[in-house]
Formats: C-alpha cells, sequence, structure tokens
C-alpha cells in the first residue's frame, strides 16, 4: 500500500490503482499519516502556501454546534439539522486530489505532459482539488469539474465545466476571464464561486470580495460582494440578486446547505458529490424542494432529514445505488 501511495503522488498509478487506494483511504488514518509525511518531505519541494493546504485537509475536525430549530414547512420543505461532533476527521480523497493537481502543474512547467500555456485540472466524483495557477491565483474544484487554463499570449484565460471557486490573483494589466457555456467573467483580482454542469439549464456565479463583470449574449452585468449572477442558457437571459455569498461557498469546506432546490437538483449534486446513483422513483417527488442547513453531513443524515420533511424514504441498495420513493 505504500508503494502504491507513492505511484499516486508520483502521477504514475493507474486507474485501478487510483481507486483502490482512495477506497482503503476513507477510513484509515494510517495511510493518511503516510500521505502527510510524504508531502512534507517531497523531493525538490512544494510551495509553502499549497503544502500549508494539503495539510490543513489531512488533519480537520468538526466544531460542534447545536441547534434545536424544528422542521417547518412552508410553500417548500424546510429543514435545519443538528451538527454532532466529529474528531480527528481525514480528509485524505481531498488531499490526494490536492497532491495530484500540485503533481500536475509541477508537470506541466517542465513542459512533459501537455503544451505549454495550456493547464487542465480534473476532479471525479466525489472529489475536491485545490491548485495554485502559475500567476498565483488558487482554485479550488467541486467534485466532477474540469478547468482548463490558458496563459498563451499574454491572456488568463480559464474555462469551467462543474463549479469552481477562484481566489484570483490581480494583475491590471492582464485581466482574468473565466467561460462557462456562453457567458464570462471578466475580473482583474477577486474571489468568485462559478458554477455549470451539463446537467443543468443555468450558469451562476458568486462574488465574494472584489468587483467582476459577467457578459453574455451582448448582455452585461456588474457584480458587488454577495450579490450572484444567473444565465439561462435557454432563455438567455441574464439575472442577479443579493444572497449571503457563503450559502453558495459552504461547500468549499465540505458544508451542505440548500437553497429552494428540487429533490432532482439535489439528486444529481449528491450523486456527484458521493459518488453514488441515486434514484428517484416518484415524478412527483422529483419537484419536492428542499431548503436548510446541514452542517457536514453524511449522505445518510441528509437522506433522513429530507425524509423526515417529505413524505417520501429511501433504500441503499448496495454501496453506488440509492432508491427513493414516496412513502405509503
Amino acid at each position: 500500500m505504500k508503494e502504491l501511495f507513492d505511484k499516486y503522488l508520483s502521477g504514475t498509478a493507474t486507474a485501478e490503482e487510483r481507486e483502490s487506494l482512495l477506497r482503503h483511504l476513507r477510513d484509515d488514518e494510517l495511510l493518511a499519516g503516510w500521505l502527510r509525511a510524504d508531502i512534507e518531505y517531497a523531493e525538490g519541494g512544494m510551495p509553502e502556501p499549497i503544502r500549508e493546504r494539503i495539510l490543513r485537509n489531512i488533519y480537520s475536525s468538526v466544531t460542534p454546534v447545536s441547534n434545536d430549530q424544528s422542521a417547518s414547512r412552508t410553500q417548500h420543505r424546510a429543514f435545519v439539522w443538528r451538527r454532532w461532533r466529529v474528531a480527528a476527521v481525514v480528509s485524505a480523497i481531498v488531499a490526494l486530489s490536492v497532491a495530484l493537481g500540485w503533481s500536475l502543474l509541477r508537470q506541466q512547467a517542465a513542459g512533459t505532459d501537455m503544451p505549454m500555456g495550456d493547464i487542465v485540472v480534473s476532479t471525479g466524483m466525489g472529489e475536491h482539488s485545490h491548485v495554485t495557477l502559475p500567476d498565483g491565483t488558487m482554485l479550488t474544484l467541486n467534485a466532477q469539474t474540469t478547468v482548463r487554463y490558458n496563459t498563451s499570449s499574454g491572456t488568463r484565460h480559464a474555462v469551467v465545466d462543474g463549479e469552481a471557486y477562484f481566489e484570483v490573483a490581480r494583475d491590471t494589466l492582464h485581466p482574468f476571464v473565466v467561460q462557462a457555456a456562453q457567458a464570462q467573467v471578466t475580473c482583474l483580482g477577486t474571489a468568485f464561486n462559478v458554477r455549470h454542469y451539463a446537467d443543468e439549464n443555468n450558469v451562476a456565479v458568486v462574488l465574494v470580495e472584489g468587483k467582476v463583470r459577467v457578459s453574455a449574449n451582448d448582455a452585461e452585468v456588474t457584480m458587488e460582494p454577495d450579490s450572484r449572477v444567473v444565465y439561462d442558457c435557454h432563455a438567455k437571459t441574464l439575472s442577479k440578486r443579493s444572497v449571503p455569498s457563503s450559502d453558495y461557498t459552504c461547500w468549499l469546506s465540505g458544508e451542505v446547505k440548500y437553497n429552494n432546490q428540487t429533490l432532482e437538483e439535489i439528486a444529481a449534486e449528491l450523486s456527484r458529490n458521493y459518488n453514488i446513483k441515486l434514484v428517484i422513483t416518484s415524478d412527483e417527488l422529483k419537484q419536492e424542494r428542499f431548503t436548510g442547513y446541514l452542517g457536514r453531513a453524511s449522505l445518510r443524515n441528509i437522506l433522513d432529514v429530507m425524509c423526515l420533511a417529505a413524505n417520501m424514504n429511501y433504500h441503499i441498495a448496495d454501496d453506488t445505488v440509492v432508491y427513493v420513493y414516496a412513502r405509503k
């Protein structure tokens, strides 16, 4: 297993070996300890900001918070879940993704894997990745996301398929442009979240700090912090409203929050984040809406809370398939 560990960090593990390692790492703190040592003493050294983020992800804990609010039912289902203490949580899968992303960037800089000026970073289902781009921009990818970054001809241009959080290094001479479907986000230096999955009809941008410009189909909107702009890919329209940005960036710390989302939308999200297939057997259930904060909940906790808020139940067929059905 140690040899397999080394192969993963060096980027030489096969897909089967990678899957085997991730499976063992989910509950094995000893292996996570090995990861920490390998990162700390990696040959050639790792940039200090990247190393610090990796080590924080390996050893983290959840601060206990208690909330006794009861579930309420209005026009959509609302719920608040009690957060329980979780000691010595090992985020090994996240850390491995970080290490792999850093390894890809290092190989790219050496000109071994891709043409100079092109960087591609991807995550699979159930994975996150943190990387620092050559211009100093820090990038966090949510599950099942690909970001293509190009620096040719002095430009800074990224294409997002999925969800990513950008902390853009300031450069007044070279604007940073993020493309998602037909929408473009342009800035000089700021922090924002971009989301567009292939199975979703919208591109959503949430601004945390600074100022950005979102443009699509000859329309343009300037954003301020704590605002959200949505581009409707079908209607070809841009809309903007004020929101708490933390509601849409809590995924960065592994927290779960839903904002008037349908069960069908949540099912797609759970499938990506927990690497499972969630099947809703009732068309009526697909349209149930949920709003609420669940902290760092497990898949079972999320499903249990939704079953309390709506007339539904679920059955876990095996490790990869979950069926959700209406309660009789």
